[in-house]
């Protein structure tokens, strides 16, 4: 009698608990990727337009590195940011972050004198 008291009960919250979630959305599956740069050198305060995909809609939504240092973003889309080359950069990868996702450039940014 025990046994099966346990066993209804198990059975209960297993059913309750694997219920549909209407809020559930599944897995995200946006990445924030880089799809090119240009011009892809420049001096600093240099233009640059960086295009790809998932990028944040807001200037403050997306944080972009010239070798580490932070860039100056004028406008932002989802698909395409405009930003000056900082002061301090050196030639290197180019990075997007948007949350917590990170693109980085296939090739460096060569930083001109």
């Amino acid at each position: 009698m025990r046994i099966r008291r346990s066993f209804n009960l198990l059975f209960t919250l297993l059913v309750f608990s694997c219920g549909n979630d209407d809020n559930y959305k599944g897995p995200d599956t946006k990445h924030t990727q880089i799809k090119s740069i240009e011009p892809i050198c420049g001096p600093i305060g240099e233009v640059v337009v960086i295009e790809g995909k998932d990028f944040g809609d807001f200037l403050e939504d997306n944080i972009v590195e010239f070798d580490g240092h932070n860039a100056l973003i004028k406008t932002a889309s989802t698909s395409r940011l405009v930003v000056v080359v900082p002061s301090g950069a050196d030639s290197g990868p180019v990075t997007v972050k948007v949350g917590s996702k990170t693109a980085e450039s296939d090739v460096d940014f060569v930083v001109k004198p």
